[in-house]
């Protein structure tokens, strides 16, 4: 009779050992609760946290009427790993928000015309201009005063200076706060900023090299890869890939899906050649995307949409997991100085714009209306961490103002919008009073 022994099995008196099986793949032998160690089992859960963490709170917080965007945020604070620490590897969750950044600048890009920037107005111009410089002057200032250098100062005044125009539209459709032409001069003024923002993005590595006195030659060559890189885009967008792109749906009439594969694939590899010459990704994608215009941007903004909007929402979750509000406490003096400047100044700039243009009856409600920070904000932020700059107090300004500008926001527009209800009510109390007295006059 056969016997078993210690790792094997007596047949007939000799012993046989015998080998656990295994299967020859990657996820190693089967045995206990090996696959939990496996990178696919990992990056599932990461992934499974994140999204369910995020649609729980954009759940909640769309039912109290605030944007998703700060729901996700907060899901990110939470569930990272200065939170519960629920995600600690965030290798996986960063290189997927990465894509969303790249995502959400080509289609940026894709919703711009620039032929279309000669119709802007004088006083979308003016409100730009003013409340960019004021807001950004006066965090840059302020920064400066608690302590923080030159080269940081730059960067956390460049975090804090630009409205999310999502978050802003978001607030403007709920609210309904503004007439038509308001609305439009606020929302372009806010596309300008995104503009300037791109172009503070091509000049933040120049900067934070000449203030680590990198000789004048690299810095030389740093602008001039930046003039080429803006060359090149701008004759192969502008020329060359609206006729590739023709010719491609002209031979894919059925479904098109090759033409929009293209287009996208443009954005990726002008984002790729942007980070091979030193700048932000984000950058050439927003170029790119900028040059792809009228049919063919509609085209692909209707088939990037529903990609786009997963990773943005990985974008938010993990920016969220990036935040150390324990540097809130070391860093309190500075954090909450740079916070406080970043809403007043840009308070301040957008009534101070309004009242220079069109919108002078409304300067309150511009103000109110473009308070939220948002995603240039953490592409921002993301940024000055990659070139070593401000990188333990950049993320905890980026959410913090985010969050509580976005809240600010929100609430301010609907009690002005409450406001202005009362006093029209009372205007027409009174009137309906006067005509009533005329009456018994008579």
């Amino acid at each position: 009779m056969p016997t078993t022994g210690t790792g094997g099995l007596v047949l007939w008196g000799h012993f046989v050992k015998l080998e656990e099986q295994t299967i020859p793949d990657q996820l190693g032998p089967v045995t206990g609760c090996s696959l939990a160690a496996t990178p696919e089992f990992s990056l599932l859960l990461n992934l499974g946290l994140a999204i369910s963490a995020a649609f729980g709170f954009s759940f909640l917080f769309s039912k109290i009427k605030q944007p998703v965007v700060l729901g996700q945020l907060i899901a990110g604070i939470i569930i990272g790993p200065f939170g519960l620490g629920l995600i600690q590897d965030l290798g996986t969750i960063n290189l997927l928000a990465s894509l969303g950044i790249v995502l959400l600048l080509f289609t940026v890009g894709l919703e711009l015309d620039p032929l279309e920037i000669r119709k802007i107005g004088t006083d979308s111009f003016i409100l730009a201009a003013v409340e960019l410089t004021i807001s950004f002057v006066s965090v840059f200032g302020v920064a400066l005063l608690v302590g923080l250098s030159t080269i940081e100062a730059v960067f956390v005044a460049a975090v804090v200076a630009t409205t999310s125009t999502a978050i802003m539209s978001k607030i403007l459709l709920e609210s309904k706060g503004f007439r038509a032409k308001e609305s439009q001069m606020v929302i372009t003024a806010s596309v300008i900023e995104d503009f300037a923002t791109v172009f503070i993005l091509l000049l933040l590595p120049g900067l934070a090299a000449a203030s680590n006195q990198v000789a004048s030659s690299d810095l030389a060559l740093l602008v001039a890869k930046g003039i080429l890189l803006v060359a090149v885009i701008f004759v192969f967008g502008w020329r060359i890939a609206p006729r590739i792109i023709d010719r491609v749906t002209q031979s894919d009439q059925e479904y098109k899906e090759t033409a929009f594969l293209l287009a996208l694939s443009f954005g990726f590899i002008f984002a790729l050649l942007s980070s091979f010459l030193g700048f932000s990704p984000a950058v050439g994608a927003f170029l790119m995307g900028l040059m792809i215009r009228g049919k063919q941007a509609t085209f692909v903004l209707d088939k990037v949409g529903p990609v786009k909007d997963l990773f943005i929402v990985l974008f938010f979750v993990s920016m969220g997991t990036l935040i150390n509000m324990g540097a809130v406490l070391t860093l309190t003096l500075p954090i909450l100085a740079v916070i406080a400047t970043a809403i007043l100044g840009k308070y301040w700039g957008c009534w101070t714009g309004a009242k220079l243009s069109a919108a002078r009856g409304e300067a309150s409600k511009v103000g109110v209306s473009m308070l939220p920070r948002g995603e240039f904000s953490f592409i921002v932020a993301s940024e000055g961490a990659g070139l070593g700059v401000a990188s333990q107090i950049l993320y905890p300004v980026a959410g913090l103002t985010t969050l509580v500008s976005s809240f600010l926001s929100s609430i301010g527009m609907r009690l002005l919008k409450a406001r202005a209800t009362k006093a029209a009510e009372i205007s027409v109390a009174v009137k309906t009073r006067r005509a009533e007295k005329r009456l018994e006059a008579q």
